[in-house]
């Protein structure tokens, strides 16, 4: 499928972010390595371990007290950011659509700096993500779920066994 983002939109909790936002990076997703030296070889490997902790910037146009209002929240009282996206798939002509939730912390506000009547954007980050979860026209390409130690790549539950092997 060769799509284009066709449009986006992003959700703060219940707070419809649609004529404010400027900006948004969803998380970067990237593996801890861990490098493996093999007694009396002549390489070594770096190896994959677990998904580095996840984060996500986002800019608003104006100064909103409800946004800012959720930062200094503690671990255990998440909040939710939802963005939603609208593909154009230009081999089929069909639209796809693609939800990405977050369940984490807004663990930044950058005020803006203002100039004359003339206010920057206000950007805030998104942390102590413990819910990634992609999902690509109903299909599952991504969930990340620390609290259930859930890993799931392409509809794959890669932790299934491992948490079964585990569970006392």
């Amino acid at each position: 499928m060769d799509s284009l983002i066709q449009g986006a939109n992003w959700f703060v909790d219940t707070l419809n972010q649609r004529l404010r936002i400027a900006k948004l990076q969803l998380p970067t997703l990237s593996k801890e390595m861990t490098t493996l030296k093999p007694g009396g070889g002549f390489y070594q490997l770096d190896v994959p371990d677990e998904v580095k902790a996840l984060e996500s910037p986002f800019s608003l146009n104006g100064s909103h007290g409800d946004v800012r209002s959720l930062f200094g929240r503690e671990a255990g009282d998440w909040t939710n950011f939802f963005y939603y996206e609208r593909l154009r798939d230009i081999q089929a002509g069909s639209n796809v659509g693609r939800v990405v939730r977050l369940k984490g912390l807004l663990t930044e506000v950058e005020q803006a700096e203002v100039a004359g009547k003339k206010a920057e954007e206000t950007n805030y980050k998104v942390g102590t993500i413990v819910l990634y979860h992609d999902i690509v026209d109903g299909q599952t390409i991504h969930k990340f779920d620390f609290f259930n130690n859930q890993l799931v790549i392409n509809g794959v539950d890669y932790t299934a066994e491992h948490n079964r092997l585990i569970a006392a």
